[in-house]
């Protein structure tokens, strides 16, 4: 595993944060807990530090990967940022087709986009805080599952 190889420089025992150095790459590592509420952890998500911007690229790069976990780790980290979900499918609809279907789907589960009423219970996120509304989620939802049938429809 990659972990071992890696440096840990600090931790945070509150947020569950803890930050690695990886000696052969020299990149700097971030290990934590997106969705963490209270007690509960939630999944564990690990990436390189700083993320990758602007979206485009961070979702180009975790969905070109030969690695199922960059699509789960990715989905989990924007799942707690629901704002951001529409700029997040404009790019998925506009480069769906270079991508694998097995990531892209599981991406978008991980995402949270089709299931939001309860990822919202989860994470206690109340989307008129951000002025959206359930219109908007549901047209997202709508898209995500076009997305999935496209992507099922016309293999690589």
């Amino acid at each position: 595993m990659l972990i071992r190889e890696m440096t840990q420089l600090r931790k945070d025992p509150k947020s569950w944060e803890v930050y690695y150095h990886h000696p052969s790459t020299n990149n700097m590592w971030k290990s934590y807990f997106p969705r963490a509420r209270g007690e509960e952890r939630g999944p564990k998500v690990m990436r390189v530090e700083p993320a990758p911007e602007p979206l485009d690229v961070l979702v180009h790069r975790c969905l070109d990967s030969d690695s199922v976990d960059d699509a789960i780790g990715l989905g989990l980290e924007l799942s707690v940022n629901p704002s951001r979900w529409a700029s997040v499918m404009e790019v998925l609809e506009q480069h769906w087709s270079k991508w694998a279907r097995g990531q892209l789907v599981t991406f978008l589960r991980c995402l949270g986009v089709e299931q939001h009423v309860s990822l919202f219970d989860e994470i206690d996120y109340d989307p008129s805080s951000d002025g959206l509304t359930d219109e908007h989620f549901e047209e997202l939802r709508r898209r995500a599952r076009n997305l999935r049938w496209k992507r099922f429809l016309y293999p690589i």
